[in-house]
């Protein structure tokens, strides 16, 4: 082989191995979606102040969800949306309430496909579909007005928050709060070759609503890089605010985040709530 055939193969085989190693460094997980049984959704369902909810969103594929409603008629609601969890749901519901108990806001989260014996297997786009569903179904069941509703997301769920918040940019939910967020993350089974692929970056220039950006500096599953990427690409729409010492599930059981979460919302309540 000549020398110039055997440079091109050794720089095709260099810039194969770079991207691989990037690829390699992209965070990549298993889903670890598990099965609840009946009696115990039914207890996640019965605790006070809480409902079952349950919305059809395809053919066959019907999703678990629990509702908490507001003090008042009209809102506030928040809906949430969690992360990669075997307790998706106890989980959701635990930050809800540290979220909307104390100021008696409405809440509602839902498993995602697969999860909690929700049906269906997930991937972005049933999951991104699904979350803009919720949204417009907690409209129309509520008879709300999207300044009403106040989304939250925590790591997986940051991507389908952002998401159903670009979607909604013409008439936009009243905030947005992203907690440990990533900017492109991998998911599929442990032996799953092919992987999906979840974004947040990409729906953060159709979002209109007021966005908080929140990230610990100690979080070792998706960086704080992340959170200040997403924070820098909304400019002027976002606050970012990093808590040093704090991993990422640390996010979820914080009082310094709930506390932040509560006053960010408080700031952009609609005047019919009481603003």
């Amino acid at each position: 082989m000549k020398p110039a055939g055997i440079a091109v193969l050794v720089l095709a085989g260099a810039l194969a191995i770079a991207g691989y190693l990037r690829w390699q460094e992209r965070p990549r997980f298993a889903y670890i979606a598990h099965p609840l049984s009946d009696a115990d959704y039914g207890a996640l369902a019965a605790r006070p102040g809480w409902h079952a909810q349950r919305l059809i969103v395809a053919a066959g594929v019907e999703l678990r969800g629990l509702r908490r409603e507001p003090l008042r008629p009209g809102g506030p609601w928040i809906l949430f949306f969690g992360g990669n969890s075997q307790r998706l749901l106890n989980e959701s519901q635990q930050m809800l309430e540290a979220l909307c108990v104390p100021r008696g806001w409405g809440g509602i989260v839902w498993a995602y496909r697969g999860y909690d014996s929700s049906g269906g297997g997930p991937d972005p786009a049933a999951l991104t579909q699904d979350g803009y569903a919720a949204y417009l179904n907690l409209l129309s069941t509520q008879k709300i007005p999207p300044s009403a509703v106040h989304l939250v997301g925590f790591s997986l769920g940051t991507s389908i928050a952002a998401a159903v918040a670009a979607r909604a940019h013409e008439a936009p939910p009243a905030s947005l709060t992203l907690l440990a967020p990533m900017t492109v993350l991998y998911m599929g089974e442990r032996a799953q070759l092919r992987l999906h692929r979840y974004e947040t970056m990409k729906w953060l220039d159709r979002i209109a609503s007021p966005t908080l950006v929140v990230h610990g500096t100690r979080d070792a599953t998706l960086n704080v890089e992340n959170g200040r990427s997403v924070a820098e690409s909304l400019g002027s729409r976002a606050q970012l605010l990093e808590l040093p010492e704090l991993g990422h599930k640390d996010i979820m059981e914080s009082g310094a985040v709930q506390d932040a979460v509560r006053s960010f919302i408080g700031q952009h309540l609609a005047t019919r709530d009481g603003s």
